[in-house]
């Protein structure tokens, strides 16, 4: 084989690598990365996240457990529990808990998880330029009249866990949700979701349905 004809063998393969290279960026997009991500969390038994959100100059720190539609949030100032239809929130400043049935928008600003599930549905997703750890995507709402106007999601490129949320809202308002860590775990119970008075003894119950 002459050195012209070893050259150019040479760059035929290169530009098949660059080719190929250029292919799979392509089809990266953010719908498929929530895809995978959405897909992960569903396939998951249950999953553990610690988390610290910070809104209005305040910080907060929780844990949140999800397991299918369902979630529970214990932080220092308020516990509740969601079995997929009501919500059970206990809040120590007011000393009661109060029952209602969330909206999806509700859900997304305590649950950072049910934005990944309900993105096709309620956002268009765009991958914004990120370092080559993370996946970055803008979520921007379908509606103009949805509470929460846009997100920015930044995912583990490892994991595809998510690791920052911000929520922008209809009033400016924006909130941060650092996620510190997250852990899957086993199934559980459908009482783990919700609310047991025995261990509250003498709170008062309000139900706002």
């Amino acid at each position: 084989m002459n050195t012209i004809t070893s050259h150019k063998r040479l760059f035929f393969l290169l530009a098949m690598l660059v080719g190929m290279i250029l292919t799979c960026n392509a089809a990266e997009t953010a719908t498929s990365i929530l895809d995978k991500t959405a897909a992960k969390v569903k396939m998951s038994k249950s999953l553990t996240a610690k988390y610290v959100i910070t809104a209005d100059g305040h910080r907060q720190n929780g844990t949140l457990t999800i397991c299918g539609d369902r979630f529970t949030i214990s932080s220092p100032q308020i516990s509740s529990w969601y079995d997929g239809k009501t919500q059970w929130t206990y809040s120590t400043q007011t000393g009661e808990v109060n029952i209602t049935e969330p909206t999806p928008e509700e859900l997304q600003q305590v649950n950072p998880f049910a934005i990944i599930n309900s993105f096709r549905k309620s956002y268009k997703a765009a991958l914004l330029k990120s370092p080559s750890t993370e996946k970055k995507i803008r979520l921007t709402a379908l509606n103009q009249k949805n509470d929460i106007k846009s997100v920015v999601l930044t995912l583990a490129a490892s994991t595809l866990y998510p690791t920052s949320i911000e929520l922008t809202l209809s009033n400016r308002r924006v909130i941060t949700i650092k996620v510190e860590s997250v852990v899957a775990g086993n199934a559980l119970p459908l009482s783990d979701f919700r609310f047991d008075a025995k261990k509250y003894p003498g709170i008062p119950v309000v139900d706002l349905r």
